[in-house]
């Protein structure tokens, strides 16, 4: 897989861009220390290599890696009809391991377990819980079969949209597969269509290795996928080894960056042309050479950017310190002040090191520097990554208050975060970003930080009373009276909304 946020992706050639369609979305940079992810301008059905974005849940992991084992579909002159339904194709096993049979023998959380999918609403403890496997699920065979007529229904619908030559749309629940289709249709049937895209099948794209030349094949390989997950039958593997995916991906990359420039079409057939016939380590060290050496004399794209893949490739490529620095500087921008002359050294040390985590940028480097050197600068940058990704605050909690409480125990409010630092961070932090920087007094400094549930910023500076009992509270409800900490100070935090009732009583009068 290609880690997002290591990955630069290339623009568009101009000519492949659709006119007049700006709903379709156009790739967009950091904000706030997220690179969001354009549905239709990202994803490319024809990349097998799946994308890891560290802000997406977990199941798009396996969502992803399915998505290289089904292929596409694609031929010379196809219409935006084809490419539609070969879209839609493409993605209903995906979309079915999703919603079905990844939820057979999958642990969730109490709240939400035997519920099924959650769909656009998030939950961190089905995500913590599922790192366990299920030992018995009563409703796997009912997600499977489920699963299973979800399949078979889009494949009807396909075929019936063939024979009518109309889209035949298929609704459940948010799902709708036919507009999504046509949407990504829109987006990329200039790309699809052109010169370029012919030569990439042709160079890259041998029998098997995940292009399907008819709806057809397609169809067969989506019906072959399902019986393999559900334990029903066999599939073929694709034909090839990694080097062959990364050839395809280095290949594509070249390609594209010809379709974008003119003048030097000869030197870029000749890189495409020489690693498509050495689909090695040693083919794309090759290519990778070939082009710096054009890029020496020619107006092209930086090698730092071509090869900033997402994953290591010869010759030191691969991975965006550029793009890594300008998703730290979004987030956490103090920090990188403090760091000075110093910070391009210590995000490349960062980069080598950040792997497959699912946790935003800001918070991941702030990990890595308090490992690393636990400092001012470490402590700092927690407070920015604390600033950056805040949670939101528990809904229930903002609408019930602390009315009519059930029993006598509280909790800490939900998407809560302390933070401790052995000076006053926010001063810092402060001065640093209005460009005089301050020597911050050295004390203890306990901020509670969330999101209200209007978005606005949430910050409280806590006395060392309240930092210690908010301590206990982490490890799970208290008895209210056993809290170590005065009345004055309690119904302070209460009054604030960050100490709340374990529950609430309905039947309880104001």
């Amino acid at each position: 897989m290609a880690h997002f946020e290591h990955r630069v992706h290339l623009p568009l050639p101009t000519r492949w861009i659709p006119e007049g369609r700006p709903d379709l979305g156009t790739p967009s940079g950091w904000e706030g220390g997220v690179l969001p992810e354009g549905k239709y301008v990202s994803f490319r059905h024809d990349q097998l290599i799946g994308s890891f974005h560290p802000m997406h849940r977990s199941k798009w992991t396996a969502h992803e890696l399915v998505h290289g084992l089904i292929g596409f579909a694609w031929k010379p002159g196809a219409t935006p009809f084809f490419h539609a339904l070969a879209a839609r194709l493409a993605e209903i096993v995906p979309v079915a391991l999703w919603y079905f049979f990844d939820e057979a023998h999958l642990r969730r959380c109490p709240l939400h377990a035997g519920g099924g999918p959650l769909y656009n609403e998030f939950c961190r403890a089905c995500e913590d819980a599922a790192l366990v496997p299920a030992d018995v699920d009563d409703h796997a065979e009912r997600w499977v079969e489920q699963g299973k007529k979800f399949v078979e229904d889009e494949l009807a619908c396909v075929l019936k949209s063939r024979r009518t030559g109309r889209p035949v749309p298929h609704r459940l629940a948010t799902l709708e597969l036919s507009s999504d289709s046509l949407a990504y249709a829109a987006a990329q049937d200039l790309r699809l269509s052109s010169s370029e895209f012919h030569r990439y099948i042709e160079m890259f794209h041998p029998a098997g290795t995940g292009w399907h030349p008819t709806l057809d094949d397609l169809e067969a390989r989506v019906r072959e996928i399902t019986t393999y997950i559900t334990g029903d039958g066999h599939a073929e593997p694709l034909r090839g080894d990694p080097w062959r995916w990364v050839v395809q991906d280095v290949g594509w990359r070249l390609l594209s960056e010809r379709a974008a420039t003119s003048g030097y079409e000869v030197e870029f057939d000749v890189l495409t042309e020489d690693l498509a016939a050495d689909p090695t380590e040693q083919g794309v060290a090759n290519a990778v050479e070939g082009y710096r050496e054009l890029h020496a004399t020619a107006d092209v794209i930086a090698p730092e950017d071509l090869f900033a893949v997402g994953y290591d490739l010869p010759k030191g490529y691969g991975r965006s310190l550029r793009q890594m620095i300008e998703g730290i500087a979004s987030a956490c921008p103090a920090t990188l002040e403090l760091l000075g002359w110093k910070h391009a050294e210590v995000v490349a040390q960062f980069l080598a090191e950040d792997g497959a985590v699912r946790q935003p940028l800001g918070r991941r480097f702030a990990q890595y520097l308090n490992v690393s050197a636990p400092n001012r600068v470490a402590e700092l940058c927690t407070f920015e990554a604390a600033i950056a990704h805040a949670e939101l605050m528990d809904l229930a909690a903002a609408t019930c208050g602390q009315i009519g409480p059930k029993g006598d125990e509280v909790r800490l409010t939900p998407g809560l975060e302390l933070i401790h630092a052995s000076y006053d961070v926010v001063e810092l932090a402060q001065s640093l970003q209005a460009g005089q920087p301050t020597v911050p007094p050295e004390r203890p400094t306990h901020l509670a930080i969330a999101r209200m549930p209007n978005g606005e910023l949430f910050i409280a500076d806590l006395t060392d009373e309240a930092a210690g009992a908010l301590a206990q509270l982490k490890r799970g409800p208290w008895p209210r009276q056993l809290l170590d900490i005065s009345d004055e100070e309690l119904e302070t935090l209460e009054d604030l909304g960050i100490i709340i009732p374990s529950g609430w009583d309905a039947d309880a009068t104001l």
